[in-house]
């Protein structure tokens, strides 16, 4: 595996397609180690009240991974709770105000993801991303190991519409 950092953020238009192919490809990548992910957080606007959704790995516990984005996933009363946990103060976590601000910049059903991943790019992820409707609109060299330490670059980045 390359030692280089990599930040790349992925932005959703309204009433993408989340199926569970993200989270297939989070765990197809974690399988076949060629790239790492370091830390990842996923935002959504909620379709219907307006409010947000969010899951920050680096919170979620590195144990519970894969099964915690399915429950995120699948289960409205854990993605209630998770979302909580994840906008609640964490060392090592994004900023909570970070993720509300990241929030209001989309539209109701929108989404962003950020990635930080050591390695090559993962086709895999790729491929995920783009049957969920979602496109890039930043990839940047970084030299950190958590999303936490990426705040300017996550602010900058979820405005961005293209790359």
């Amino acid at each position: 595996m390359s030692g280089l950092t990599h930040l790349r953020v992925y932005r959703f238009e309204p009433f993408g397609r989340f199926e569970g192919g993200l989270v297939a490809a989070a765990e197809r990548m974690a399988l076949l180690g060629d790239t790492k992910v370091l830390d990842a957080l996923f935002v959504r606007c909620d379709p219907a009240g307006g409010g947000l959704d969010a899951v920050d790995l680096s919170v979620g516990g590195r144990d519970a991974t894969f099964s915690s984005l399915l429950d995120f996933r699948l289960d409205p009363e854990r993605r209630r709770s998770i979302t909580e946990r994840t906008l609640a103060e964490h060392p090592g976590g994004v900023p909570g105000s970070l993720i509300e601000a990241i929030a209001a910049t989309l539209p109701p059903g929108a989404a962003v993801l950020a990635v930080l991943q050591a390695g090559p790019t993962a086709a895999v992820l790729e491929d995920a991303v783009a049957q969920c409707g979602g496109r890039l609109v930043a990839d940047e060299a970084f030299d950190g190991r958590s999303l936490a330490q990426a705040v300017a670059q996550l602010r900058e980045a979820a405005v961005r519409r293209e790359t």
